[in-house]
């Protein structure tokens, strides 16, 4: 009897395994599937793992039966928005990805169109979006401009409210809230910042430490990357470092860029340093209003270091990768995606961050180029509720894409050197920062310009003197427009 019920447990017992493992294949191939439609990236997850929550899980997309969507974006960034196939490289092909998800997500028929629009061309791109609102045509349902010369187009009236965008929730983490929220007054936001434009993380100003320079000088590149983390690394700071650097490599008795250098910044970095110094531009009133907020004691003292240290021989300020790469300078500052030139040089470099004014500065601050893309919507449009779903997704697909893409395969991984380049990256993305004053600084006199101007007056607060009536007037004739709204 023991033997005959031993048995039929054996046999009970393997039938119930193989039951099991049945069940456990089916679970996991619908698992991957599923996996594989609604979030596209996590086949090779565990077998008996649940399908992933997505945004998509959250929201309703409507059919839009395939009408066109169309963004009009500056040919000298078009990669920003558009490519035209996969061949292997990572941000295009992210940005591929991107494009195809939200036109299959949506049903719409997703265009790009390009224009000229660099600095110098900034009329043709200008002229081209009046052109089509003048004519009331709804050719083009978002604009990816240049932020420096389009915020002003923005006193025209010509965009929408994208506040009041359906579908649009600037509370999401794929906008940049900085900016946003910074650009908004009366509940009106003209000109927004998300993933898409990911031009703002090429452009974030940063420095380049010749690591290979500090060592030969008994500096160790580890103490400057754990007093960068402490919060130690201050303009005062790099200099104590860069004073003593300088050497006429050429011996014509005259520093050129032949010669070596401590430090290496033109004009568009010293900008930042206004930013990255932790000086407002402007500041909010009692009734949430921007007001000029830059003269002051610490403004004063900040624009005199900046001209002492511009005008001395340790300071080269042209723009010259080669000179970092022939180790004939020892800090060079420019934007992040120059860490992509950097990629053959010989000798070891850092990135560090835009360096604060002092210890008792709370935080490091980044400012981007000003050429940064930032997006509008054209009154024109008439059918903002798709114009709003497309908006929304195309920067959550960029945040799932594009921006792992570019900022953590290409940045941090292939152009950063080692891994204390990589978390200092992540420092400066963190750190970005957007004034009202900075963004809208050719309305409010080129206020943006204050520290460049720096490198030239040893008497800022005479500038300031003669310069405040314009900035003053400059700001009211902003909020004028916005009182109107």
């Amino acid at each position: 009897m023991l033997k005959k019920t031993t048995a039929v447990m054996l046999i009970l017992t393997i039938l119930l395994s193989l039951l099991l493992s049945a069940c456990s294949e089916d679970t996991s191939s619908g698992d991957v599937n599923n996996a594989a439609v609604t979030n596209g990236d996590n086949i090779g997850t565990a077998e008996t793992e649940a399908a992933e929550t997505t945004y998509y899980d959250t929201i309703t997309i409507p059919d839009y039966q395939r009408e066109r969507f169309t963004v009009l974006a500056r040919n000298e960034n078009i990669g920003e928005f558009y490519s035209e196939g996969e061949v292997g490289e990572v941000v295009n092909d992210a940005v591929y990805k991107r494009n195809q998800i939200v036109a299959d997500r949506m049903n719409i028929n997703l265009q790009v169109t390009g224009v000229n629009g660099g600095w110098n061309e900034q009329t043709t791109f200008i002229q081209t979006v009046n052109r089509s609102i003048q004519s009331e045509e709804d050719a083009y349902q978002l604009i990816a401009g240049y932020m420096c010369y389009m915020s002003s187009t923005i006193l025209d009236g010509w965009y929408q409210n994208i506040t009041e965008l359906p579908h649009v929730n600037l509370d999401n983490s794929w906008w940049v809230q900085g900016f946003n929220d910074n650009m908004t007054i009366n509940g009106n936001l003209y000109a927004a910042l998300g993933d898409a434009c990911w031009t703002m993380l090429q452009g974030a100003y940063c420095g380049f430490a010749n690591v290979t320079l500090l060592e030969e000088r008994n500096f160790s590149s580890d103490q400057l990357y754990q007093d960068i983390l402490d919060g130690k690394w201050t303009f005062d700071y790099m200099i104590e470092l860069a004073k003593d650097i300088s050497v006429d490599v050429d011996g014509d008795s005259k520093m050129s860029a032949a010669d070596m250098y401590g430090i290496g910044m033109q004009y568009m970095p010293v900008r930042a340093l206004t930013t990255s110094f932790g000086l407002d531009y402007t500041t909010r009133d009692s009734d949430n209003l921007p007001q000029i907020a830059l003269y002051g004691e610490k403004f004063v003292s900040a624009c005199e270091s900046v001209y002492a240290a511009v005008n001395s021989d340790y300071w080269y300020d042209g723009h010259d990768t080669k000179m970092l790469m022939e180790n004939r300078l020892l800090f060079f500052f420019d934007v992040l995606n120059t860490s992509n030139t950097f990629r053959e040089m010989e000798s070891e470099f850092m990135v560090v961050p835009m360096p604060k004014y002092d210890e008792a500065q709370e935080n490091y601050r980044t400012e981007t180029l000003d050429g940064t893309s930032i997006l509008m919507v054209p009154v024109t449009v008439k059918n903002t509720d798709l114009c709003g779903m497309a908006m929304e997704l195309l920067n959550y697909e960029a945040k799932e894409q594009i921006t792992p893409a570019y900022f953590e395969t290409a940045l941090q991984t292939k152009y950063a050197r080692d891994e204390r380049s990589s978390t200092l990256m992540q420092l400066i993305r963190d750190t970005i920062y957007f004034d009202f004053g900075c963004v809208f600084s050719n309305e409010i006199g080129e206020l943006g310009k204050i520290m460049e101007f720096a490198m030239i007056k040893n008497n800022m607060a005479s500038f300031w003197e003669k310069k405040q009536k314009s900035y003053q007037q400059g700001l009211e004739d902003l909020l004028e427009f916005y009182s109107k709204q």
